[in-house]
């Protein structure tokens, strides 16, 4: 595999999502001006694999912690990505309508992905850990 080849695979990697959460998000953004971050949306959601075997449920979908490296240190953060009401920065809850929010969506735990910042500037998002969901604990 070529360099570029490689770095096409990083830059959209395949993204699978529960079809509860498909469904949430399709409905958040159905409504939209398809710009800027919801745009970015628009566009994963149009190639998400819906799963329903919930051995399958091993991919960051809504409220659950996910820890990841954005590429520009070597800080491992924890989020958990919510419905925009639910948002809290402080608390680590972020919007899926936020740039970090919408690239994390469908990962699979040790999958990166290049995805842009608000200036346009891409970055390496890798995921090191997703928890298990609250409920099925």
């Amino acid at each position: 595999m070529t360099a570029t080849a490689a770095n096409a695979d990083l830059r959209l990697p395949d993204i699978h999502l529960r079809a509860e959460d498909f469904e949430r998000l399709s409905t958040l953004v159905t409504d939209q001006d398809g710009e800027g971050v919801v745009a970015l949306l628009q566009q994963e959601l149009g190639r998400v694999v819906v799963v329903t075997d919930v051995r399958n449920d091993d991919v960051v979908g809504l409220d659950r912690w996910v820890y990841y490296t954005d590429g520009r240190s070597d800080r491992t953060r924890r989020v958990k990505i919510v419905m925009p009401v639910d948002a809290d920065i402080d608390a680590g809850l972020i919007s899926p309508l936020s740039y970090v929010g919408a690239g994390l969506l469908g990962l699979a735990q040790g999958e990166s992905i290049l995805w842009p910042d608000p200036s346009g500037a891409e970055r390496r998002l890798t995921i090191i850990l997703i928890e298990d969901r609250e409920e099925l604990v």
